[in-house]
Protein backbone atom coordinates (compact mmCIF):
# COMPACT_ATOMS: atom_id res chain seq x y z
CA UNK A 1 0.00 0.00 0.00
CA UNK A 2 1.20 3.40 -0.86
CA UNK A 3 2.57 5.57 1.90
CA UNK A 4 0.11 8.13 1.49
CA UNK A 5 -2.91 5.44 1.53
CA UNK A 6 -1.80 4.72 4.91
CA UNK A 7 -1.46 8.42 6.21
CA UNK A 8 -5.24 8.72 4.55
CA UNK A 9 -6.63 5.27 6.33
CA UNK A 10 -4.74 6.40 9.98
CA UNK A 11 -6.31 10.68 8.90
CA UNK A 12 -9.92 9.00 8.21
CA UNK A 13 -9.79 6.48 11.25
CA UNK A 14 -8.60 9.40 13.12
CA UNK A 15 -11.01 11.82 12.21
CA UNK A 16 -13.95 9.00 12.55
CA UNK A 17 -13.23 8.39 16.49
CA UNK A 18 -13.20 11.91 17.10
CA UNK A 19 -16.29 12.93 16.16
CA UNK A 20 -17.35 9.62 18.08
CA UNK A 21 -15.91 10.77 21.30
CA UNK A 22 -16.36 14.92 20.94
CA UNK A 23 -20.29 13.67 20.29
CA UNK A 24 -20.12 12.63 24.19
CA UNK A 25 -18.91 15.14 25.82
CA UNK A 26 -19.62 18.17 23.54
CA UNK A 27 -23.21 18.95 24.88
CA UNK A 28 -22.27 18.49 28.64
CA UNK A 29 -21.75 22.20 28.65
CA UNK A 30 -24.53 22.96 26.72
CA UNK A 31 -27.80 21.16 28.75
CA UNK A 32 -28.93 24.81 30.01
CA UNK A 33 -29.41 26.45 26.27
CA UNK A 34 -31.08 22.48 24.72
CA UNK A 35 -33.57 22.65 27.78
CA UNK A 36 -34.35 26.48 27.32
CA UNK A 37 -34.53 25.96 23.11
CA UNK A 38 -36.03 22.43 22.89
CA UNK A 39 -38.72 23.68 26.36
CA UNK A 40 -37.93 20.41 28.15
CA UNK A 41 -35.71 19.86 31.31
CA UNK A 42 -32.31 18.83 32.52
CA UNK A 43 -34.08 15.44 32.81
CA UNK A 44 -35.45 15.25 29.81
CA UNK A 45 -31.91 15.99 28.39
CA UNK A 46 -30.32 13.45 31.15
CA UNK A 47 -32.44 11.07 28.94
CA UNK A 48 -30.96 11.81 25.44
CA UNK A 49 -27.40 11.30 26.87
CA UNK A 50 -28.01 7.91 28.52
CA UNK A 51 -30.12 6.48 25.72
CA UNK A 52 -27.02 7.61 23.50
CA UNK A 53 -24.35 5.51 26.07
CA UNK A 54 -27.30 2.54 25.49
CA UNK A 55 -27.78 2.53 22.20
CA UNK A 56 -23.75 1.99 21.55
CA UNK A 57 -23.45 -0.38 24.22
CA UNK A 58 -26.28 -2.42 23.06
CA UNK A 59 -25.45 -2.63 19.29
CA UNK A 60 -21.42 -2.44 19.76
CA UNK A 61 -20.81 -6.08 19.25
CA UNK A 62 -23.50 -5.97 16.44
CA UNK A 63 -21.46 -3.24 14.72
CA UNK A 64 -18.57 -5.95 14.94
CA UNK A 65 -19.96 -8.82 14.32
CA UNK A 66 -21.61 -7.11 10.68
CA UNK A 67 -18.28 -6.54 9.68
CA UNK A 68 -17.91 -10.39 9.18
CA UNK A 69 -20.99 -10.49 7.03
CA UNK A 70 -20.73 -7.41 4.93
CA UNK A 71 -17.51 -6.63 5.28
CA UNK A 72 -15.53 -4.18 7.41
CA UNK A 73 -15.85 -1.31 4.84
CA UNK A 74 -19.48 -1.59 4.04
CA UNK A 75 -20.24 -1.41 7.94
CA UNK A 76 -18.11 1.41 8.89
CA UNK A 77 -19.45 3.33 5.94
CA UNK A 78 -23.11 2.47 6.98
CA UNK A 79 -21.82 3.32 10.33
CA UNK A 80 -20.62 6.73 9.09
CA UNK A 81 -23.67 7.45 6.56
CA UNK A 82 -26.23 6.63 9.69
CA UNK A 83 -24.12 9.06 12.05
CA UNK A 84 -24.20 11.65 9.38
CA UNK A 85 -28.16 11.46 9.57
CA UNK A 86 -28.01 11.46 12.97
CA UNK A 87 -26.14 15.09 13.79
CA UNK A 88 -27.85 16.70 10.84
CA UNK A 89 -31.64 15.43 12.20
CA UNK A 90 -29.93 16.62 15.78
CA UNK A 91 -29.24 19.91 14.29
CA UNK A 92 -32.67 20.68 12.93
CA UNK A 93 -34.52 19.26 16.12
CA UNK A 94 -37.16 21.44 17.51
CA UNK A 95 -38.02 19.31 20.53
CA UNK A 96 -36.63 16.56 22.58
CA UNK A 97 -38.13 13.70 21.27
CA UNK A 98 -36.50 14.59 17.79
CA UNK A 99 -33.06 15.20 19.17
CA UNK A 100 -33.13 11.97 20.87
CA UNK A 101 -33.57 10.29 17.58
CA UNK A 102 -31.23 12.01 15.82
CA UNK A 103 -28.65 12.12 18.16
CA UNK A 104 -29.13 9.26 20.35
CA UNK A 105 -30.54 6.71 18.37
CA UNK A 106 -29.55 7.19 15.12
CA UNK A 107 -25.73 8.71 16.00
CA UNK A 108 -25.50 5.82 18.49
CA UNK A 109 -26.29 3.36 15.98
CA UNK A 110 -23.89 4.82 13.57
CA UNK A 111 -21.08 4.96 16.09
CA UNK A 112 -21.64 1.26 17.01
CA UNK A 113 -20.72 0.34 13.57
CA UNK A 114 -18.05 2.59 13.04
CA UNK A 115 -16.33 2.24 16.65
CA UNK A 116 -15.57 -1.25 16.52
CA UNK A 117 -14.60 -1.52 12.87
CA UNK A 118 -12.16 1.44 13.70
CA UNK A 119 -10.42 -0.91 15.01
CA UNK A 120 -10.24 -3.72 12.57
CA UNK A 121 -9.56 -1.37 9.83
CA UNK A 122 -6.67 -0.57 11.12
CA UNK A 123 -5.32 -3.69 11.74
CA UNK A 124 -5.87 -4.62 8.24
CA UNK A 125 -3.56 -1.69 6.91
CA UNK A 126 -0.97 -1.41 9.37
CA UNK A 127 1.55 -4.13 11.04
CA UNK A 128 3.80 -4.63 13.93
CA UNK A 129 5.38 -1.06 15.15
CA UNK A 130 2.96 0.74 12.47
CA UNK A 131 -0.32 -0.58 14.10
CA UNK A 132 1.15 0.10 17.45
CA UNK A 133 1.74 3.70 15.75
CA UNK A 134 -1.51 4.01 14.50
CA UNK A 135 -2.83 2.89 17.89
CA UNK A 136 -1.29 5.53 19.73
CA UNK A 137 -2.80 7.99 17.35
CA UNK A 138 -6.23 7.08 17.84
CA UNK A 139 -5.69 7.05 21.64
CA UNK A 140 -4.34 10.50 21.54
CA UNK A 141 -7.27 11.22 19.54
CA UNK A 142 -9.83 10.25 21.81
CA UNK A 143 -7.67 12.27 24.73
CA UNK A 144 -7.48 15.40 22.48
CA UNK A 145 -11.96 14.64 21.92
CA UNK A 146 -12.22 14.61 25.43
CA UNK A 147 -10.12 17.60 26.13
CA UNK A 148 -11.46 19.77 23.24
CA UNK A 149 -15.46 18.09 23.35
CA UNK A 150 -16.45 21.22 26.01
CA UNK A 151 -14.48 23.86 24.76
CA UNK A 152 -15.74 23.29 21.66
CA UNK A 153 -19.11 23.25 22.53
CA UNK A 154 -19.17 26.27 24.90
CA UNK A 155 -17.58 28.50 22.48
CA UNK A 156 -20.25 27.33 19.75
CA UNK A 157 -23.16 27.63 22.06
CA UNK A 158 -22.00 30.68 23.43
CA UNK A 159 -21.63 32.71 20.43
CA UNK A 160 -23.54 30.53 17.50
CA UNK A 161 -25.74 28.08 18.47
CA UNK A 162 -25.26 24.33 20.10
CA UNK A 163 -26.73 23.41 16.76
CA UNK A 164 -23.20 24.20 14.69
CA UNK A 165 -21.63 21.49 17.17
CA UNK A 166 -23.90 18.92 15.37
CA UNK A 167 -23.44 20.75 12.02
CA UNK A 168 -19.48 20.52 12.72
CA UNK A 169 -19.82 16.45 13.07
CA UNK A 170 -21.84 16.36 10.02
CA UNK A 171 -19.18 18.21 7.41
CA UNK A 172 -16.25 15.81 9.02
CA UNK A 173 -18.65 13.25 8.09
CA UNK A 174 -19.00 13.95 4.78
CA UNK A 175 -15.74 14.67 4.11
CA UNK A 176 -14.51 11.37 5.35
CA UNK A 177 -17.39 9.68 2.97
CA UNK A 178 -15.64 11.64 0.19
CA UNK A 179 -12.39 10.06 0.73
CA UNK A 180 -13.82 6.68 1.51
CA UNK A 181 -12.31 4.79 -1.62
CA UNK A 182 -8.89 5.40 0.60
CA UNK A 183 -9.85 2.18 2.51
CA UNK A 184 -9.10 -0.88 0.26
CA UNK A 185 -12.55 -3.08 -0.44
CA UNK A 186 -13.83 -5.80 1.83
CA UNK A 187 -13.06 -9.77 0.45
CA UNK A 188 -15.47 -11.40 2.08
CA UNK A 189 -15.68 -15.25 2.59
CA UNK A 190 -17.49 -17.71 0.24
CA UNK A 191 -19.63 -19.06 3.52
CA UNK A 192 -20.89 -15.84 5.40
CA UNK A 193 -21.48 -16.80 8.99
CA UNK A 194 -24.59 -16.58 10.45
CA UNK A 195 -25.89 -13.87 12.18
CA UNK A 196 -26.89 -14.70 15.60
CA UNK A 197 -30.19 -12.76 15.89
CA UNK A 198 -31.21 -14.32 19.17
CA UNK A 199 -28.03 -12.84 20.77
CA UNK A 200 -28.82 -9.54 19.17
CA UNK A 201 -32.34 -9.49 20.13
CA UNK A 202 -31.45 -10.40 24.19
CA UNK A 203 -28.57 -8.03 24.19
CA UNK A 204 -30.44 -4.82 23.04
CA UNK A 205 -33.63 -5.27 24.90
CA UNK A 206 -32.38 -6.96 27.94
CA UNK A 207 -30.00 -3.66 28.29
CA UNK A 208 -32.66 -1.53 27.12
CA UNK A 209 -34.93 -2.21 29.77
CA UNK A 210 -32.15 -1.90 32.49
CA UNK A 211 -31.23 1.48 31.59
CA UNK A 212 -34.82 2.58 30.95
CA UNK A 213 -35.49 0.94 34.74
CA UNK A 214 -32.67 3.28 36.24
CA UNK A 215 -33.78 6.45 34.43
CA UNK A 216 -37.80 6.14 35.01
CA UNK A 217 -36.39 5.81 38.85
CA UNK A 218 -36.44 9.58 38.91
CA UNK A 219 -39.80 10.17 37.97
CA UNK A 220 -41.83 6.65 39.48
CA UNK A 221 -39.69 5.94 42.13
CA UNK A 222 -37.15 2.92 42.74
CA UNK A 223 -39.52 0.09 44.57
CA UNK A 224 -43.02 1.45 45.37
CA UNK A 225 -44.66 3.86 42.69
CA UNK A 226 -44.60 7.58 43.18
CA UNK A 227 -46.72 7.79 40.37
CA UNK A 228 -48.35 5.13 38.04
CA UNK A 229 -47.75 4.93 34.16
CA UNK A 230 -49.92 5.71 31.94
CA UNK A 231 -50.72 3.62 29.07
CA UNK A 232 -53.58 4.85 27.03
CA UNK A 233 -56.22 6.08 29.44
CA UNK A 234 -55.11 3.44 32.04
CA UNK A 235 -53.03 3.59 35.02
CA UNK A 236 -50.14 0.75 35.65
CA UNK A 237 -48.73 0.11 38.64
CA UNK A 238 -49.48 -3.53 39.51
CA UNK A 239 -49.40 -4.27 43.26
CA UNK A 240 -48.40 -0.59 44.31
CA UNK A 241 -45.00 -1.36 42.86
CA UNK A 242 -42.74 1.51 40.35
CA UNK A 243 -41.80 0.26 37.10
CA UNK A 244 -38.59 0.52 37.67
CA UNK A 245 -37.62 -2.97 39.46
CA UNK A 246 -40.21 -4.42 36.48
CA UNK A 247 -38.19 -3.19 33.94
CA UNK A 248 -35.01 -3.98 35.45
CA UNK A 249 -36.12 -7.26 36.46
CA UNK A 250 -37.31 -8.22 33.33
CA UNK A 251 -33.72 -6.50 31.33
CA UNK A 252 -31.81 -8.94 33.98
CA UNK A 253 -33.67 -11.76 33.22
CA UNK A 254 -33.05 -11.12 29.64
CA UNK A 255 -28.91 -10.73 30.14
CA UNK A 256 -29.23 -14.25 31.73
CA UNK A 257 -31.07 -15.27 29.03
CA UNK A 258 -28.49 -13.62 26.69
CA UNK A 259 -25.24 -15.56 28.93
CA UNK A 260 -27.15 -18.91 28.33
CA UNK A 261 -27.59 -18.65 24.90
CA UNK A 262 -23.87 -17.17 23.76
CA UNK A 263 -22.48 -20.28 25.65
CA UNK A 264 -24.53 -22.88 24.06
CA UNK A 265 -23.34 -21.27 20.77
CA UNK A 266 -19.68 -21.81 22.11
CA UNK A 267 -20.35 -24.90 23.40
CA UNK A 268 -21.35 -25.97 19.48
CA UNK A 269 -18.99 -23.92 17.67
CA UNK A 270 -21.29 -21.71 16.47
CA UNK A 271 -20.83 -17.85 16.05
CA UNK A 272 -22.28 -15.55 18.42
CA UNK A 273 -22.07 -11.94 20.05
CA UNK A 274 -19.09 -13.13 22.42
CA UNK A 275 -17.72 -16.14 23.75
CA UNK A 276 -18.93 -16.14 27.55
CA UNK A 277 -15.79 -18.36 28.68
CA UNK A 278 -13.44 -14.87 28.34
CA UNK A 279 -15.07 -13.80 31.33
CA UNK A 280 -13.34 -16.88 33.04
CA UNK A 281 -9.76 -14.76 32.27
CA UNK A 282 -9.91 -13.50 36.10
CA UNK A 283 -7.73 -10.00 34.83
CA UNK A 284 -10.46 -9.09 31.79
CA UNK A 285 -13.30 -9.65 34.02
CA UNK A 286 -11.64 -7.64 36.84
CA UNK A 287 -10.22 -4.69 34.02
CA UNK A 288 -13.77 -4.66 32.32
CA UNK A 289 -15.32 -3.86 35.73
CA UNK A 290 -13.06 -1.65 36.02
CA UNK A 291 -13.58 0.00 33.40
CA UNK A 292 -17.37 0.37 33.53
CA UNK A 293 -16.61 1.74 37.27
CA UNK A 294 -14.12 4.11 35.70
CA UNK A 295 -16.49 5.19 33.21
CA UNK A 296 -19.86 5.70 35.49
CA UNK A 297 -17.86 7.82 37.29
CA UNK A 298 -16.49 9.58 34.37
CA UNK A 299 -20.14 9.96 32.62
CA UNK A 300 -21.57 11.21 36.19
CA UNK A 301 -18.78 13.95 36.53
CA UNK A 302 -19.17 15.57 33.28
CA UNK A 303 -22.95 15.56 34.07
CA UNK A 304 -22.74 16.97 37.49
CA UNK A 305 -19.93 19.18 37.25
CA UNK A 306 -21.25 21.81 34.17
CA UNK A 307 -24.97 21.97 35.66
CA UNK A 308 -23.12 22.86 39.11
CA UNK A 309 -21.61 25.68 37.26
CA UNK A 310 -24.63 27.04 35.32
CA UNK A 311 -27.19 26.68 38.18
CA UNK A 312 -24.75 27.56 41.21
CA UNK A 313 -22.64 29.91 39.75
CA UNK A 314 -24.47 30.85 36.46
CA UNK A 315 -21.87 30.67 34.19
CA UNK A 316 -22.25 30.34 30.38
CA UNK A 317 -21.54 27.18 27.97
CA UNK A 318 -18.26 29.10 26.76
CA UNK A 319 -17.04 29.59 30.57
CA UNK A 320 -18.21 26.04 31.79
CA UNK A 321 -16.23 24.89 28.93
CA UNK A 322 -12.97 26.85 30.10
CA UNK A 323 -13.78 26.01 33.73
CA UNK A 324 -13.25 22.02 32.85
CA UNK A 325 -10.24 23.23 31.02
CA UNK A 326 -7.97 22.85 33.60
CA UNK A 327 -9.47 18.77 34.17
CA UNK A 328 -9.38 18.38 30.58
CA UNK A 329 -5.50 19.02 30.38
CA UNK A 330 -5.00 16.93 33.12
CA UNK A 331 -6.23 14.22 32.15
CA UNK A 332 -4.50 14.85 28.74
CA UNK A 333 -1.36 14.54 30.32
CA UNK A 334 -1.03 11.76 32.52
CA UNK A 335 -3.11 9.74 29.44
CA UNK A 336 0.17 10.72 27.51
CA UNK A 337 2.66 10.36 30.16
CA UNK A 338 1.36 7.30 31.57
CA UNK A 339 2.48 4.99 28.82
CA UNK A 340 5.57 6.19 29.57
CA UNK A 341 5.16 5.31 33.17
CA UNK A 342 4.19 1.84 31.80
CA UNK A 343 8.22 0.98 31.61
CA UNK A 344 8.32 1.86 35.35
CA UNK A 345 5.69 0.56 37.21
CA UNK A 346 3.08 -2.11 36.49
CA UNK A 347 -0.02 -1.50 35.28
CA UNK A 348 -1.67 -2.14 38.18
CA UNK A 349 -0.11 -0.09 40.42
CA UNK A 350 -0.60 3.34 38.28
CA UNK A 351 -4.83 2.15 37.98
CA UNK A 352 -4.77 1.93 41.61
CA UNK A 353 -2.76 5.54 41.65
CA UNK A 354 -5.21 6.92 39.37
CA UNK A 355 -8.42 5.50 41.04
CA UNK A 356 -6.94 7.12 44.70
CA UNK A 357 -6.20 10.07 42.64
CA UNK A 358 -10.02 9.97 41.75
CA UNK A 359 -11.20 9.48 45.02
CA UNK A 360 -8.96 12.50 46.62
CA UNK A 361 -10.27 14.95 43.79
CA UNK A 362 -14.01 13.64 44.33
CA UNK A 363 -13.50 13.89 47.95
CA UNK A 364 -12.18 17.86 47.24
CA UNK A 365 -15.57 18.52 45.27
CA UNK A 366 -17.91 16.99 47.57
CA UNK A 367 -16.56 19.22 50.61
CA UNK A 368 -15.96 22.54 48.70
CA UNK A 369 -19.37 22.16 46.65
CA UNK A 370 -21.60 23.60 48.83
CA UNK A 371 -23.85 27.28 48.78
CA UNK A 372 -20.58 29.19 50.40
CA UNK A 373 -17.80 27.89 48.12
CA UNK A 374 -16.21 30.37 46.04
CA UNK A 375 -16.28 28.97 41.99
CA UNK A 376 -12.60 28.36 42.75
CA UNK A 377 -12.73 26.32 45.40
CA UNK A 378 -14.04 23.10 43.17
CA UNK A 379 -11.64 23.47 40.38
CA UNK A 380 -8.25 21.44 42.65
CA UNK A 381 -10.36 18.40 43.41
CA UNK A 382 -11.16 18.44 38.84
CA UNK A 383 -7.51 18.74 38.27
CA UNK A 384 -6.92 15.86 40.84
CA UNK A 385 -9.86 13.92 39.09
CA UNK A 386 -8.25 14.59 35.56
CA UNK A 387 -4.82 13.59 37.08
CA UNK A 388 -6.61 9.80 38.23
CA UNK A 389 -8.58 9.59 35.38
CA UNK A 390 -5.57 10.27 33.01
CA UNK A 391 -3.45 7.74 34.40
CA UNK A 392 -6.64 4.46 34.42
CA UNK A 393 -7.21 5.46 30.78
CA UNK A 394 -3.54 5.10 29.62
CA UNK A 395 -3.46 1.33 31.20
CA UNK A 396 -7.15 0.17 31.42
CA UNK A 397 -7.60 -1.20 27.80
CA UNK A 398 -4.26 -2.46 27.39
CA UNK A 399 -4.64 -4.46 30.48
CA UNK A 400 -7.79 -6.06 29.05
CA UNK A 401 -6.42 -6.33 25.73
CA UNK A 402 -3.33 -8.25 26.69
CA UNK A 403 -5.16 -10.79 29.30
CA UNK A 404 -6.17 -12.75 25.89
CA UNK A 405 -5.01 -14.28 23.49
CA UNK A 406 -4.23 -13.03 20.08
CA UNK A 407 -7.58 -14.44 18.15
CA UNK A 408 -9.92 -13.41 20.84
CA UNK A 409 -8.20 -9.69 21.11
CA UNK A 410 -10.83 -8.30 18.56
CA UNK A 411 -13.43 -9.97 20.98
CA UNK A 412 -12.23 -8.32 24.49
CA UNK A 413 -11.96 -5.09 22.46
CA UNK A 414 -15.66 -5.34 21.57
CA UNK A 415 -16.35 -5.91 24.80
CA UNK A 416 -14.83 -2.96 26.41
CA UNK A 417 -16.73 -1.12 23.97
CA UNK A 418 -20.15 -2.51 25.87
CA UNK A 419 -18.74 -2.08 29.05
CA UNK A 420 -17.41 1.46 27.94
CA UNK A 421 -21.03 3.19 27.16
CA UNK A 422 -22.62 0.48 29.51
CA UNK A 423 -21.19 2.79 32.42
CA UNK A 424 -21.34 5.84 30.37
CA UNK A 425 -24.93 5.31 30.20
CA UNK A 426 -25.90 3.94 33.72
CA UNK A 427 -23.08 6.10 34.89
CA UNK A 428 -25.62 9.47 33.78
CA UNK A 429 -28.86 7.36 34.89
CA UNK A 430 -27.73 6.95 38.54
CA UNK A 431 -25.99 10.44 39.18
CA UNK A 432 -29.39 11.97 38.10
CA UNK A 433 -31.46 10.12 40.07
CA UNK A 434 -28.94 10.43 42.98
CA UNK A 435 -29.35 14.21 42.19
CA UNK A 436 -33.20 14.31 42.75
CA UNK A 437 -33.47 12.74 45.53
CA UNK A 438 -30.96 14.14 47.66
CA UNK A 439 -32.58 17.52 45.71
CA UNK A 440 -36.27 16.07 47.29
CA UNK A 441 -35.05 15.89 50.61
CA UNK A 442 -33.28 18.78 51.41
CA UNK A 443 -36.93 20.47 49.91
CA UNK A 444 -38.80 18.63 52.30
CA UNK A 445 -36.51 19.33 55.18
CA UNK A 446 -36.60 23.37 54.38
CA UNK A 447 -40.52 23.25 53.61
CA UNK A 448 -41.02 21.37 57.07
CA UNK A 449 -38.81 24.08 58.88
CA UNK A 450 -41.33 26.80 57.27
CA UNK A 451 -44.49 24.75 58.63
CA UNK A 452 -44.95 28.21 61.29
CA UNK A 453 -44.95 30.69 58.51
CA UNK A 454 -46.49 28.61 55.60
CA UNK A 455 -49.99 27.71 54.96
CA UNK A 456 -50.54 24.40 55.89
CA UNK A 457 -52.86 23.54 52.77
CA UNK A 458 -49.65 25.00 51.04
CA UNK A 459 -47.20 23.00 52.73
CA UNK A 460 -49.14 20.18 52.28
CA UNK A 461 -49.57 20.71 48.40
CA UNK A 462 -45.85 21.49 47.73
CA UNK A 463 -44.47 18.21 49.66
CA UNK A 464 -47.22 16.20 47.68
CA UNK A 465 -45.72 17.68 44.17
CA UNK A 466 -42.17 16.83 46.02
CA UNK A 467 -42.91 13.28 46.46
CA UNK A 468 -43.64 12.87 42.63
CA UNK A 469 -40.56 14.56 41.85
CA UNK A 470 -38.64 18.25 41.01
CA UNK A 471 -36.34 19.45 38.41
CA UNK A 472 -33.29 20.67 38.59
CA UNK A 473 -33.60 24.58 37.29
CA UNK A 474 -31.97 27.95 38.17
CA UNK A 475 -33.04 30.06 41.00
CA UNK A 476 -34.81 32.81 39.41
CA UNK A 477 -36.82 29.68 37.27
CA UNK A 478 -37.73 28.66 40.82
CA UNK A 479 -38.94 32.37 42.44
CA UNK A 480 -41.02 33.16 39.42
CA UNK A 481 -42.73 29.74 39.63
CA UNK A 482 -43.42 30.39 43.26
CA UNK A 483 -44.54 34.01 42.88
CA UNK A 484 -46.94 32.44 39.93
CA UNK A 485 -48.26 29.90 42.61
CA UNK A 486 -49.57 32.56 44.90
CA UNK A 487 -46.89 32.57 47.50
CA UNK A 488 -45.73 36.29 48.07
CA UNK A 489 -42.40 37.88 46.84
CA UNK A 490 -40.74 37.39 50.53
CA UNK A 491 -41.75 33.65 50.83
CA UNK A 492 -40.95 33.36 47.34
CA UNK A 493 -37.65 34.63 47.72
CA UNK A 494 -37.13 32.66 51.03
CA UNK A 495 -38.08 29.14 49.12
CA UNK A 496 -35.60 29.60 46.60
CA UNK A 497 -32.93 30.17 48.65
CA UNK A 498 -33.41 26.89 50.38
CA UNK A 499 -34.05 25.39 46.74
CA UNK A 500 -30.78 26.84 45.97
CA UNK A 501 -28.87 25.35 49.51
CA UNK A 502 -30.87 22.10 48.67
CA UNK A 503 -29.68 22.01 44.94
CA UNK A 504 -25.98 22.82 45.75
CA UNK A 505 -26.07 20.17 48.31
CA UNK A 506 -27.53 17.88 46.05
CA UNK A 507 -24.06 18.61 43.95
CA UNK A 508 -22.10 17.96 46.77
CA UNK A 509 -23.72 14.32 47.44
CA UNK A 510 -23.79 13.49 43.99
CA UNK A 511 -19.90 14.29 44.11
CA UNK A 512 -19.36 11.87 47.43
CA UNK A 513 -21.17 9.06 45.61
CA UNK A 514 -19.20 9.25 42.53
CA UNK A 515 -15.73 9.05 44.93
CA UNK A 516 -18.01 6.16 46.41
CA UNK A 517 -17.69 4.43 43.19
CA UNK A 518 -14.26 5.17 42.83
CA UNK A 519 -13.45 3.38 45.78
CA UNK A 520 -15.66 0.62 44.97
CA UNK A 521 -13.54 0.21 41.69
CA UNK A 522 -10.05 0.42 43.85
CA UNK A 523 -11.09 -3.01 45.63
CA UNK A 524 -12.35 -4.35 42.31
CA UNK A 525 -7.95 -4.12 41.44
CA UNK A 526 -7.05 -5.94 44.19
CA UNK A 527 -7.32 -9.15 41.90
CA UNK A 528 -5.10 -7.44 39.04
CA UNK A 529 -1.92 -9.43 37.92
CA UNK A 530 1.15 -7.25 38.94
CA UNK A 531 3.23 -7.26 35.98
CA UNK A 532 4.49 -4.73 33.55
CA UNK A 533 2.69 -5.08 30.29
CA UNK A 534 5.41 -2.66 28.85
CA UNK A 535 9.46 -3.37 28.89
CA UNK A 536 11.78 -0.16 29.35
CA UNK A 537 14.10 0.38 26.31
CA UNK A 538 16.97 0.95 28.49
Amino acid sequence: MKIKNKWGILALMSMSMFIIVIDTTIMNVSISALVADLNTSVTGIQSAISIYGLVMAAFILIGAKMADIIGKKRAFTLGIILFGIGTGTASISNSLGTLIIGWSIIEGLGSSLMMPNIQTILRDNYKGKGLAFAYGIIGAVGAIGVAVGPIVGGFLTSYYSWRWAFRLELAIVVFVLLMIGTIKKDVLPKIKPKFDFAGAFLSSIGLASVVLGILAAQNHGWFWAKQPIMIGSNEFAPFGLSITPLLMGFGFMLLMGLFSWEAHLEEKGEPGLFKPSLFKVVVLRTALNVRFIQMMFMAGFMFVFPLYLQLTHGLSAIDTGLALMPNSIALLITAILGTKLGTKFTSKRIIQSGLVLSIIGFFIMATTVNADTTLEGAFPGTIVLGFGIGLIVSQIVNLELSSVKGEDVAEASGLDGVFQQLGNSIGVAVIGSILISSLVFGMQTAIDNQREYLPEDIRIEINNKLEIGVDLVDDATVHKNLVDYGLSDEMATEITQDYANSRTDAFGAGMAFLGFLSGLALLLTIRMPNVKLLKSDS
